[in-house]
């Protein structure tokens, strides 16, 4: 099979889950071309996890070839270019804003036809649904090359931008989780070709190791940007609440990002000297932390603009590590961790339930030995990205033939845990 995939990029440190998947579908044999909206800033870039040597980018613009483009386009292809230009009138449910900007959008993707019909992929497919979800659906409607998405978080709850015409005009769907499926089809109830296929982590490129209870300070970890909906304040105001003397601990925040100033501010204001924020790392290093780790924290909210996680990938890596994770009953982490049953859920915004839940590492002592055996039962279950690459090969298999297997459109959401 040949692929294109769409992505903002391939090498920064918070998109390494989509270079992975890249490399799983090329392990399977398939050719994976890329097209990336804009190069990494390399002070953030991640170690490559797939090879990024022929990805293709479109930005920055070549003004005089946009024009060019979409006038020639007009009058070579016209029922494929007034189709797109209707898509950005017609679409429901959105401002005369978003129009505008799917219209720009239209604009710019004129410049990536020419290239991709060079490449001629079977299949698009975008990694979240804007802005590379509007470029795969403006490339597909004037070149006839189908295309599919999955969409995550922010591109669907925060910002999102014609996710309706995409939902209506793609030959085909992927859901992160059932809580984002139901999403898709609250949003367009005639949905057809949509399956949950996981984002996921090769178990075997994180060591396990059973956790026992610690005889020292609990250590705990927490990975992610520096941003409203990761609960790093809750973090904060939870181990504030914890007795020293009885609970020890000591704690390390990876990740940068814009409130990080404002959570150093609190780190001070509530005396917190036994954590340490590092800043953004490497894979291998996270991996080392992860090692070290008693606890993976990441209480993930609701941040007041509507921007909420999917299903984040360092709590998978967590869990694959034999890690014992603590999160919040958020988006689809309860599906990850099994309603409960392979990590602790907490309310999210409630710092006194994520205390009490921390204090439980202390007070039983089987605690972390059996959440840490039942999260790495869970990723190898239902988590694992070589499996997940099999369905996702099966997943584009059918949508260029027409027809989704049956078992990729109802997967079982029991929440499966088998004892390691």
């Amino acid at each position: 099979m040949h692929l294109l995939y769409i992505a903002t990029n391939f090498g920064s440190l918070t998109n390494t889950f989509i270079a992975r998947e890249v490399s799983a579908l090329r392990r399977r044999g398939h050719r994976v071309d890329l097209l990336a909206l804009r190069r990494t800033n390399r002070s953030i870039a991640a170690e490559p996890e797939c090879d990024l040597s022929e990805c293709r980018f479109v930005f920055p613009i070549n003004w005089p070839v946009l024009v060019w483009l979409s006038l020639r386009y007009a009058v070579t292809r016209p029922r494929r270019w007034w189709r797109a230009v209707s898509v950005v009138v017609r679409a429901p449910g959105d401002s005369w804003r978003t129009r505008l900007k799917l219209f720009g959008q239209l604009l710019v993707a004129t410049t990536a036809v020419p290239g991709v019909e060079r490449l001629a992929p079977e299949l698009i497919h975008a990694h979240l649904a804007n802005p590379p979800g509007s470029y795969a659906l403006f490339i597909s409607l004037l070149s006839g090359i189908p295309f599919t998405f999955t969409a995550h978080a922010a591109d669907l709850f925060r910002k999102p931008v014609g996710t309706v015409v995409k939902l209506r005009e793609a030959a085909g769907v992927v859901a992160i989780s059932m809580h984002n499926l139901r999403h898709y089809r609250d949003l367009y109830p005639e949905l057809q070709r949509a399956a949950v296929i996981h984002c996921g982590v090769r178990p075997a490129e994180f060591p396990y190791r059973r956790r026992q209870r610690s005889e020292g300070p609990l250590r705990l970890l927490a990975v992610g940007r520096a941003v409203a909906k990761k609960g790093f304040a809750v973090l904060l105001q939870a181990v504030a609440d914890l007795d020293p003397a009885r609970y020890p601990w000591q704690a390390h925040i990876v990740g940068d990002g814009p409130l990080l100033g404002q959570l150093r501010a609190l780190q001070r204001e509530l005396g917190l000297d036994r954590l340490e924020f590092t800043g953004p790392l490497q894979q291998a290093q996270i991996r080392d932390l992860l090692e070290q780790a008693d606890i993976f924290c990441l209480p993930c909210v609701v941040a007041p603009d509507g921007d909420v996680d999917g299903i984040p990938v360092s709590l998978m890596e967590a869990m694959a590590a034999g890690c014992p994770v603590v999160s919040t009953r958020v988006s689809g982490i309860p599906e990850l961790l099994a309603d409960g049953r392979a990590g602790l859920l907490v309310p999210p915004d409630d710092a006194a339930a994520l205390a009490s839940a921390l204090r439980r590492f202390g007070d039983e002592p089987e605690l972390a030995a059996v959440l840490s055996a039942r999260g790495r039962a869970r990723i190898e279950q239902d988590f694992d990205l070589d499996r997940e690459a099999a369905r996702l090969e099966r997943f584009f298999a059918g949508v260029l033939a027409g027809r989704l297997p049956p078992d990729l459109i109802s997967r079982d959401t029991g929440y499966p845990i088998s004892e390691r």
